[in-house]
């Protein structure tokens, strides 16, 4: 699973304010120890929409400390500055 639930945060789109709630990791890139992933953000539900991506950095420490993926991607999605639930 790739995707995390996140607190809801506004995020403006082309069609108006959408509301994020999943926090989805599509890859991780792996530069002299530290990392950069692309990441993006979806409404959820059963009718999800990708709204917003980014890529967000992971220094050296949260990359050795990697040692589950859920765990690392709720690293991830607080270096972009949203709270996982």
């Amino acid at each position: 699973m790739n995707t995390i639930p996140i607190i809801p945060v506004s995020v403006w789109t082309p069609t108006g304010i959408q509301s994020a709630t999943q926090f989805e990791v599509r890859y991780v890139n792996y530069i002299r120890g530290t990392a950069v992933a692309d990441c993006h953000l979806h409404t959820g539900g059963e009718t999800s929409v990708e709204v917003s991506s980014q890529l967000v950095p992971a220094t050296e420490e949260q990359c050795d400390a990697w040692a589950d993926d859920a765990a690392f991607y709720r690293v991830l999605a607080q270096n972009a500055g949203l709270t996982p639930v």
